[in-house]
């Protein structure tokens, strides 16, 4: 169907996760590895081309060629959604819409002369909830009234079952609801610094500022999260949190992996640009969880800390000296053993070189841990724009370095500053992409995660500061990557 000669390129979107063991939901028709081909039948070849990922779903590009006649090929341009869950719809309803942008900003409905090939399993309840929304969004732009109910019966007389389920139902309506609340978020590099500046202006004369009335509509679609903190709140695990307040969300709680011990810590695992999980958000350890801390870095493989916090701040503790105190110097922890290797300091970025391993273990492995700490963010407050900007530098050549899949982000509370760097340099890596950001929805989808991101304007009117900044830079150097 897609080798078709009558056309030289055709779009397929894939809306379920790669085939699933035991219950297949879809054989895997494409190659694995890039410029890898495979041959599917005796007539057609197929070549992974290119291969781009993002947190919720992969762009791929396929050659398909005709076998005997080598004149005849087509490249199909693969769009594969991956975090539909197997039961369900997705919790982030933005990132379906972020999704079905991205299609249409490589193949605009208005000039396409080829059918998007859309399938999943059956090809009806997650195929008929995008196929609603796409169309919905495209009536959206030309006419004032939607009609959901009617999109769907349309849909139903062409293939039965279309949009499967009464959640699916509702879902469509969710994001389409979203559309309208949240309107257009996105802000264009060019417009970046005047975008800035007018979040500190009211809306109306007398009304809220525009950050502020931003954060409130954050605050409304927040609210209307189910979030579950059971495991938080475990008599067991109680004392475990520094802040009674700030917890972590149940299914995205990072769990400790090994038979010793518990298996709660407070951690959050936080979707990047490109990469789900890519964070793991945490707040500083106390003298009790230390030990925690050290598990989920050696289970998970983490290799790289951003802390943002001191010790201790105002008078009070923050973190739990959880690393030794100097150069070669090594500390146990339970089955763990930290080793110190070195400290440098560069103005107010302090990194430290560690390596862990099991003390008692004959195992020669060793996971190396690069800690950068940046020293001149307050508890309370803010830190200047470049210093944000040099952490993130610094980040970008550590795990270059590395292998680490997640990048553990520590402040006292691991919600406040985690969140907001977090938030910086996931849209950074959108800017030095695609020349645009969205810290709005950016902000929402973190605290889908960890509740509580970006409690303030403050923080909110920041993040768009030091992206500003960075632009005006790259714009000095006439190139993203100068700078990073």
């Amino acid at each position: 169907m897609c080798g078709d000669d009558k056309s030289k390129s055709t779009v397929n979107c894939l809306v379920c996760r790669s085939p699933i063991v035991p219950q297949e939901k879809s054989t895997q028709y494409w190659p694995e590895s890039l410029s890898e081909t495979i041959i599917p039948g005796d007539r057609l070849s197929v070549t992974l081309s290119s291969s781009t990922p993002y947190a919720e779903y992969h762009v791929r590009k396929l050659l398909v060629k005709h076998l005997t006649e080598s004149d005849k090929s087509v490249t199909v341009t693969q769009f594969h959604y991956t975090a539909w869950p197997d039961h369900g719809v997705p919790d982030n309803v933005m990132s379906v819409i972020r999704f079905i942008r991205h299609v249409r900003k490589l193949f605009p409905a208005a000039s396409q002369d080829q059918p998007l090939l859309v399938h999943c399993s059956a090809g009806v309840g997650r195929t008929g909830t995008f196929i609603t929304l796409d169309m919905m969004m495209q009536q959206m732009k030309a006419e004032a009234t939607l009609s959901v109910c009617q999109c769907v019966r349309n849909l139903r007389t062409q293939r039965m079952k279309m949009v499967q389920t009464p959640i699916q139902y509702e879902f469509i309506h969710q994001a389409l609801s979203e559309l309208v609340v949240c309107g257009e978020t996105e802000v264009t590099a060019s417009s970046l610094r005047s975008f800035t500046e007018s979040l500190r202006d009211p809306v109306t004369d007398s009304g809220p500022t525009l950050s502020l009335q931003h954060l409130e509509v954050l605050d409304d679609l927040s609210a209307q999260q189910r979030c579950d903190f059971t495991g938080a709140k475990a008599k067991e695990n109680i004392n475990k949190n520094r802040f009674p307040n700030k917890l972590p969300n149940d299914i995205y709680r990072v769990p400790l992996m090994s038979s010793s011990g518990s298996e709660y810590i407070n951690a959050s695992f936080i979707n990047g640009y490109k990469q789900r999980d890519a964070y793991i958000a945490t707040q500083g350890p106390l003298k009790g969880t230390v030990e925690d801390f050290w598990r989920m870095m050696w289970e998970y493989q983490c290799g790289c800390i951003v802390m943002l916090c001191q010790l201790e701040e105002d008078g009070q503790e923050s973190s739990y000296p959880y690393w030794p105190g100097e150069e070669g110097e090594e500390m146990v922890c339970g089955r763990l053993s930290v080793r110190l290797v070195k400290v440098r300091g560069h103005g107010d970025i302090l990194e430290r070189r560690m390596e862990v391993k099991e003390h008692k273990s004959v195992s020669t492995n060793i996971l190396v841990v690069k800690m950068i700490q940046l020293m001149s963010w307050p508890l309370e407050g803010l830190p200047h724009p470049t210093a944000i900007i040099s952490l993130i530098k610094k980040l970008t050549n550590t795990l270059m370095s590395l292998r680490s899949k997640q990048t553990v982000i520590m402040c006292s509370d691991g919600v406040v500053r985690s969140g907001t760097f977090l938030v910086i340099h996931s849209q950074l890596e959108r800017l030095k992409t695609e020349g645009v950001v969205d810290v709005f929805q950016a902000i929402k989808s973190a605290r889908i995660h960890r509740p509580g991101v970006i409690p303030n304007t403050d923080h909110y009117v920041f993040c768009y500061e030091v992206l500003a900044d960075f632009v005006e830079r790259m714009e000095a150097y006439h190139n993203f990557k100068t700078l990073m």
